[in-house]
């Protein structure tokens, strides 16, 4: 099968170094999701591709995907994904040799949907020119990077994804090396003027119909969201010392 006679359930959209650390990674974007908050958006999911990603976790090689995210639970931080379920699930389909996903030959099969670039992983860890070229067909987006301190003149990074800054001093930073700004935060009453509380948050948006995080290229103010997630407490602390 192709790409062009039926669309797959997921398509491998890369395969090669990772742009953090030089280990090997893939880049899975599956096409349907039941995620409540985001809504109907494919899910690009950036893993190791020689372990599963609970191995990568527990001896720290999920470096690769996610850079020095302080998130990263490796690091005791508060990364809200359960890698051992909807990640380890793509990975296991991933290596299976009966089932798998097709590389994808031609990205105009993501023409007009809604994409949420890192579902699971940093989206700088792949090749910008893929985020691109994918953006360039999808109806509208959303992306985080932590990696923003590392790719200020990145300017195409910047257009794509937001980024992901974890106190007010961070926000001011990378608004000044040009990006918008994604905060996690324990106290939602502490809003700068250029900032807003996520939708999901105020109205129960979903990121399908929002579209406010898709870096530069959308005009919006930035976005402010609570610590939320299974590892909230481990964010909390991390903030309180």
């Amino acid at each position: 099968m192709t790409n062009t006679d039926q669309v797959a359930t997921g398509y491998i959209v890369y395969q090669g170094a990772s742009m953090l650390t030089g280990e090997p990674i893939v880049a899975i974007v599956t096409m349907k999701t039941i995620n409540k908050k985001t809504g109907a958006m494919a899910q690009l999911w950036i893993l190791r591709s020689d372990m599963h990603p609970v191995e990568a976790l527990t001896n720290g090689s999920d470096e690769a995907i996610c850079g020095g995210c302080q998130f990263r639970k490796s690091l005791g931080g508060a990364c809200y994904v359960n890698v051992g379920q909807a990640p380890g699930a793509v990975y296991r389909k991933y290596v299976d040799p009966e089932r798998g996903y097709p590389v994808c030959e031609d990205f105009s099969v993501f023409e007009g949907i809604k994409m949420r670039f890192g579902a699971y992983g940093d989206p700088a860890a792949i090749p910008v020119s893929i985020l691109t070229t994918i953006k360039g067909f999808v109806k509208n987006n959303t992306s985080y990077t932590h990696q923003w301190k590392d790719n200020k003149d990145n300017e195409a990074l910047k257009q794509v994804s937001m980024a992901s800054v974890d106190n007010v001093e961070e926000a001011v930073e990378a608004i000044k090396a040009g990006y918008r700004t994604f905060r996690v935060t324990n106290d939602i009453n502490t809003l700068r003027k250029d900032e807003i509380v996520c939708p999901n948050d105020t109205h129960g948006t979903q990121c399908s119909d929002c579209g406010l995080c898709g870096g530069t290229s959308v005009t919006a103010k930035n976005i402010v969201i609570g610590a939320h997630g299974t590892w909230k407490k481990n964010f909390e602390e991390k903030v309180a010392q």
